[in-house]
């Protein structure tokens, strides 16, 4: 495998990062979690309310595969390097009742997912995601 250069050779098309961002979902909605983590840079950081950060393409993944959050995407944006995707948030354990949440996604310049912040719609009283 060639040595990895500061920017990729040729520009990523614009769709690209975008369709990384969904299918990152599609991957975690269908437990391949070997796929989800082919779309992350080695350094990637996720944020979820109520967590310490991932922080590296192993921890991330690892944190997914605790978390079983299933994700009914509804829109995505795609603006300056940032993917913005809203939708529902649901827990795995059969839990009909959803949350609000958006996402931002930075991408790297080989159109990788190299941080994603999520923010939720809750009240107070609901706990966070991850409680029980």
């Amino acid at each position: 495998m060639p040595e990895r250069q500061d920017e990729p050779p040729v520009p990523w098309p614009e769709a690209a990062p975008g369709e990384h961002v969904y299918l990152s979902y599609a991957y975690l909605n269908a437990r391949d979690y070997d796929a989800f983590a082919s779309l992350l840079e080695l350094d990637a950081v996720v944020s979820v309310p109520g967590e310490m950060p991932a922080c590296g393409r192993a921890a991330v993944v690892a944190a997914e595969r605790r978390r079983r959050f299933r994700y009914s995407i509804q829109d995505l944006w795609i603006a300056q390097g940032r993917i913005v995707t809203t939708g529902v948030l649901y827990r795995q354990e059969g839990c009909a009742r959803g949350v609000d949440f958006a996402d931002i996604c930075m991408m790297s310049a080989y159109g990788l997912i190299a941080s994603r912040r999520t923010y939720i719609s809750a009240s107070p009283t609901e706990g966070t995601l991850t409680s029980g």
